[in-house]
This record gives C-alpha cells, structure tokens and sequence, in this order.
C-alpha cells in the first residue's frame, strides 16, 4: 500500500505542481511583457503595470514575491517578476507530506532592432527624422533639405537588384552600430539616382497593399499604454511583420540611419533604424523621384535580433528573456 500510494502521490501530486508552475510562469511572462514597455522611461509605472497583469492572471499578493527593474545594457531596461505559489499534495499527505511549492521567474527586456534583414534599400540622415510630421524623401545626391535618401547596395550593386530589394527588402542583414553581439555596421552605397528602379519599387508596393491598409491610421492605432500621441502600434490586418495571417500592407518599411551621404560609392555607417510609412509618390522623372510619406515610432516586433534600447531609433521590441 506505502508502495501503491508513493506512486500515486509521483504521478498526481507532481503532475498537480507542474500544472501549477505552468500557471505561474504564463501569469509571470504576462506580467514582465506588460511592464516592461514602460522602461526604462517609467520604472514605477511598469512595476504597477506588472503587478496589475499579474492579478489579471490569477497570481495573488502573497504569491508574487518580487517586481524589480533591472539593467542589462542601458539603464532601467530590464523588468523580472518572480512568482511563488504552494498547493497541496493529494496522496503525500498519507506519506506524510502535506504540500509542495513551485517558482516560476520571468524576465522581459526593452531593446532596439540591432541586426536584421527585410530592409529597403535607402540611408537616411538622423537629422532627417521626424516623428509625427509628412516626409518627403527624395532621391538627388545634391538636396538633403527635406529628407534625402541615398541609395544603398545592401544585398549587391545593380539597377536590378536594388529594384528587388525595395520591392521584397533585403536578403542581407545589416547591423547597427554599437549594439552588442553585432560587429560590422557598414554599408556601401549604390551610385546614381536609379530613378527608374525605384520609380518600379515603390509602384509595386503601393500597388500590393489592399485598400484597408493604405492609409496612416488604417496602419498605426496609438499606443495607449504611453502618454505620448506618436507612439503607435500596428494594427493586428496590416502589420507585414506577423508570420500570419498575410498582411495587407507593403506600405510599411525600414530603412537604415546612417552618419553621411556622398557622391558615388562609399562605405557609411548605419547608426540604427527606423520605420516608414509609404504613402505617395510624384515627380519620379528625370534625377529627381520624391516619395513622401511619415516616420513611425512603434512598438513591434519585426523579427530582428534584440539589441540595446536606443531612444533614437523610434522601434522598441519587448521581448521575454528569461
């Protein structure tokens, strides 16, 4: 009988404590993705956020043990939650045991893209981003007033292959610079205007994006959860970053900053990126192709390797770490 009901008590009361440790650690990682897009601005305000996510997730006071914020690479960028849950045993308590405990820790961390692929084709200047504001983009090596994007030879040089990446992005990944497990943050441009190619490009992306996903605020919805009114997500039908369904926006893109624009072809730095949203085109002839549209700062995750949070870069990936 001692035999029978220790092997009752390994297949229940241990099957019971996963169970729990399941549950906790959901509830955890639901708390630490919750807080954590408030860092490293709010620190305080992501640990009420956290703690609130937990309650909504069936953790108790007494079971969460722990909210802190942390850092990893910059200041404040880091959230652990730390969970704490004893249940009791079914068939232990013949054995003498009453009860068992599990922990669950979850740790998020705030970041920026720091390596990734799917990029167009165009360097812009730092002092070319604004949030909030239309854009003009225009491709004419001599005129950086309003936003010039220089062409890039991100994947390999040629009219052809720069037309194939604006309209699929990049097959090569770029790094920016000063992010960690990130070495190379160097890019070659490509020569000339290529008003043709990138005439094509952009037809083809205003072209495959369906009518539901063609404008600004059919794209973004504010971010509610900061106070600022140009921080945004993308809606669920029009991000192109999801894996599925298929989304119906190729409006939206990412470009690299980089630290100069030159004549011919050079090698720049990419300082990091930043989304944009495609919205027009006009003038496309001759040495000068103009395409406008607005630079987004959004928190999503487009698939890119989490790297330090850079204030600047305007996308913000939270992600589970631990």
């Amino acid at each position: 009988m001692v035999v029978i009901l220790g092997l009752a008590s390994l297949v229940i009361d241990v099957g019971v404590g996963l169970h729990e440790k399941r549950e906790i650690q959901s509830g955890a990682d639901a708390a630490a993705l919750a807080g954590v897009r408030q860092l490293p601005w709010s620190p305080g305000e992501a640990v009420s956020i956290a703690e609130e996510w937990a309650a909504k997730n069936g953790i108790t006071a007494d079971e969460l043990e722990s909210v802190e914020v942390e850092t990893t690479y910059v200041a404040d960028d880091t959230l652990s939650v730390t969970v704490k849950r004893d249940f009791p045993f079914l068939f232990g308590r013949v054995l003498g045991v009453t009860g068992g405990t599990v922990r669950a820790t979850a740790k998020a961390r705030i970041g920026s893209p720091a390596w990734l692929a799917g990029l167009r084709p165009w360097g812009v200047l730092e002092s070319a981003v604004e949030y909030g504001d239309s854009t003009t983009l225009k491709y004419d090596a001599d005129d950086v007033s309003t936003g010039n994007f220089g062409p890039l030879a991100i994947d390999a040089t040629g009219a052809s292959v720069y037309n194939e990446t604006i309209e699929y992005g990049s097959e090569t990944a770029l790094c920016a610079e000063g992010q960690p497990l990130c070495s190379d943050s160097h890019v070659s441009t490509e020569p000339g205007n290529v008003v043709g190619p990138t005439r094509q490009g952009v037809l083809a992306l205003l072209h495959d994006t369906g009518s539901g996903c063609d404008e600004f605020s059919e794209v973004f919805a504010v971010d509610t959860s900061t106070a600022d009114p140009n921080d945004y997500l993308l809606t669920d039908r029009c991000d192109p970053f999801q894996p599925y369904p298929p989304s119906d926006s190729q409006q939206v893109i990412i470009v690299p900053v980089i630290d100069q624009l030159c004549n011919g072809s050079c090698d720049v730095t990419i300082l990091y990126f930043v989304m944009f949203f495609l919205e027009d085109m006009s003038r496309c002839t001759g040495n000068v192709c103009e395409v406008t549209g607005q630079f987004a700062r959004a928190n999503v995750d487009v698939g890119a390797l989490l790297g330090a949070f850079n204030p600047n870069a305007g996308m913000a990936l939270s992600r589970l770490v631990q």
